[in-house]
């Protein structure tokens, strides 16, 4: 899965547009430090990858982090299917 913040991946085309998806790491916790940040993050990242596999996409282009809420950064990204550019 290519996960990226990029809206093109180099070498790769978009073939199908899949939507919109978003995750968040909502395990309770009873504090969130921002040193423990990378880690919700990365667990985010990782519902992100999966609810876009649930779509059929291999890709999330545009990946943004809404970090205003620090209970619950969340990811939104756009699942897509992406292929070589010389197919």
């Amino acid at each position: 899965m290519i996960t990226t913040t990029l809206s093109t991946y180099p070498g790769k085309k978009v073939v199908k547009d899949l939507g919109i998806v978003f995750a968040y790491d909502d395990a309770v916790r009873p504090t969130r430090l921002a040193m423990n940040m990378e880690k919700y993050l990365e667990t985010a990242l990782k519902r992100l990858s999966e609810k876009a596999q649930e779509k059929g996409a291999n890709a999330v282009l545009g990946i943004c982090f809404d970090l205003r809420d620090t209970l619950k950064p969340m990811l939104m990204g756009t699942a897509v299917i992406l292929e070589d550019e010389s197919s």
